[in-house]
C-alpha cells in the first residue's frame, strides 16, 4: 500500500487499503500509524454507517456524546446530532446554506470530559465542489519547539476545561436544564503538560474552545500563559491539511493534536460523520 506523509510533523496518506472489521491485523496497524503520525487519512474506503461502526468498535472502546439528540442538534453543526437511532455513538456533523461552518477554531474533541476522548474517527459523506478542508498540529512538536526555561514554567500547571463556552448558548435561558447538565459534567482539570498514556511524548493540552485558566495563578498571568500556548497551534510549521474527497476516513489522536474545519464552502453542503473512542484516565 502507499503512504505518504502530509506534513513534517503530524499526518499521513494511506492509499490502497482497505478498513475491514474483519481484518484480524486492523487495530494493530491503525493503532501504529496513530501513534507515529497523530493522524491517518484513508482515502476512498465508502463505508456505509454499519460498517464504520464496527471498524470503530476494532479501535477501541466507542462513546455515547453527553449532549445527545436525535431531533434538533444542540448547536447545530457542532454536535451532538445522532442521524441514526441505531447508532447513537455517530455524531453527524453537517453544515448546509442555513447552518454555515462554524468549526473554524482550532480544539480537540471532548477534552471538557473527565477522561478526554482518545481518538476520533470521521468519514466524508458528502464535501462541497470546493474548501471544506481540514487542519491537524502536532502538539507534541510545539512542546518540543519549547526553551527549557518555558518548559519549566509550564510542567505542572493544571488548566480548567468547561464545555460552557461551546454549549451554553443552546440552553437560551433555561436555567434548570444548564443546572442539572453543569451538575452531571462540572469542569474539569487536566494537565497543562500531558504525558501521553500510551507513547509517553509530553504535549501540550490546552485549546481556546475549552481551556479556560489555569488553576492558582491570577488571570492576567493565566491568560498570558494560555494564549501563548494555543497559538503554538496555529503555527503552519506544526501543521498539516487534508483536503477530503466524498468516501475519505480520518483517525487521530485527540491526546496530541487539535484540528480546525475551514468554514470556505458556503452555501455549499458539507456532511461529516464522527465516532469518538474512550481514552484512559489521566494522571
Amino acid at each position: 500500500m502507499a503512504r505518504k506523509k502530509l506534513g513534517t510533523h503530524i499526518g499521513v496518506v494511506v492509499d490502497d487499503y482497505r478498513l475491514d472489521p474483519a481484518d484480524p491485523g486492523l487495530r494493530d496497524f491503525v493503532t501504529e500509524l496513530l501513534l507515529q503520525h497523530k493522524a491517518v487519512f484513508f482515502k476512498s474506503q465508502h463505508l456505509d454507517r454499519h460498517t464504520f461502526m464496527e471498524v470503530a468498535k476494532r479501535l477501541g472502546r466507542t462513546e455515547v456524546h453527553p449532549f445527545i439528540s436525535e431531533d434538533e442538534p444542540v448547536v447545530h453543526g457542532i454536535s451532538p446530532f445522532q442521524p441514526y437511532h441505531e447508532y447513537p455513538e455517530i455524531t453527524g456533523i453537517y453544515h448546509d446554506e442555513k447552518h454555515t461552518g462554524n468549526l473554524n477554531a482550532w480544539h480537540s474533541d471532548l477534552n471538557w470530559r473527565e477522561v478526554p476522548t482518545f481518538g476520533s474517527i470521521l468519514r466524508a459523506v458528502q464535501i462541497p465542489p470546493r474548501g471544506g478542508d481540514t487542519l491537524w498540529a502536532n502538539m507534541a512538536a510545539a512542546y518540543a519547539s519549547l526553551s527549557d526555561e518555558v518548559k519549566e514554567q509550564l510542567d505542572g500547571l493544571r488548566v480548567v476545561h468547561d464545555w460552557m463556552q461551546i454549549y451554553f448558548p443552546a440552553f437560551d435561558g433555561n436555567d434548570e436544564a444548564l443546572s442539572r447538565m453543569r451538575e452531571k459534567y462540572p469542569a474539569q482539570s487536566h494537565p497543562l503538560v500531558l504525558t501521553h498514556p500510551f507513547t509517553g511524548e509530553k504535549s501540550l493540552f490546552s485549546n481556546k474552545v475549552s481551556g479556560v485558566r489555569i488553576e492558582g495563578l491570577e488571570e492576567a498571568e493565566s491568560r498570558r500563559i494560555l494564549d501563548m500556548v494555543h497559538q503554538l497551534a496555529w503555527r503552519p510549521e506544526f501543521q498539516c491539511r487534508f483536503s477530503w474527497e466524498e468516501g475519505d476516513v480520518a483517525i487521530w489522536d485527540n491526546l496530541a493534536s487539535q484540528h480546525y474545519a475551514v468554514s470556505d464552502y458556503w452555501p455549499h453542503v458539507r456532511k461529516m460523520e464522527r465516532i469518538t473512542l474512550e481514552g484512559e484516565p489521566i494522571k
